[in-house]
């Protein structure tokens, strides 16, 4: 699937604005993936993709596809509010650098945790959660 070797066996970021928006400016439309309530809480340890309709791949027609990293410290400056999440390929990359791939069919996972994130060096606060039962 990868052919340079320092890409395989790699995890896949995307990078989006804090509104699930691109950070390059162009007008790719992501289906972003949301954790399952339990009760009235969020569940934070189911973490798996849940969609608001349907499983999404995202399909970019352009000539190169969209771009995924496997190190997104370069462009997640600190204090940050860019949200990263974990990508999974459906078909192999039309393009590829060493530590950054283009793809044509993608969707995401989750949202990255901060144990996802933690060998690149970034760390994040998350707003604490109150449980008042």
């Amino acid at each position: 699937m990868l052919n340079l070797p320092e890409n395989k066996s790699k995890t896949w970021f995307k990078v989006l604005t804090d509104k699930g928006e691109t950070i390059d400016g162009s007008s790719e439309a992501w289906s972003l993936p949301y954790r399952q309530l339990n009760g009235n809480k969020l569940d934070f340890n189911q973490q798996q993709a849940f969609y608001l309709k349907e499983d999404k791949w995202i399909e970019m027609p352009n000539v190169t596809g969209t771009w995924l990293v496997n190190n997104p410290k370069e462009i997640y400056p600190s204090n940050s509010k860019r949200k990263i999440f974990i990508a999974e390929l459906l078909s192999p990359p039309s393009y590829e650098l060493s530590g950054i791939i283009w793809v044509h069919q993608v969707r995401l996972v989750r949202e990255a945790t901060n144990l996802d994130l933690k060998r690149f060096g970034i760390y994040r606060v998350l707003m604490p959660t109150i449980d008042d039962g």
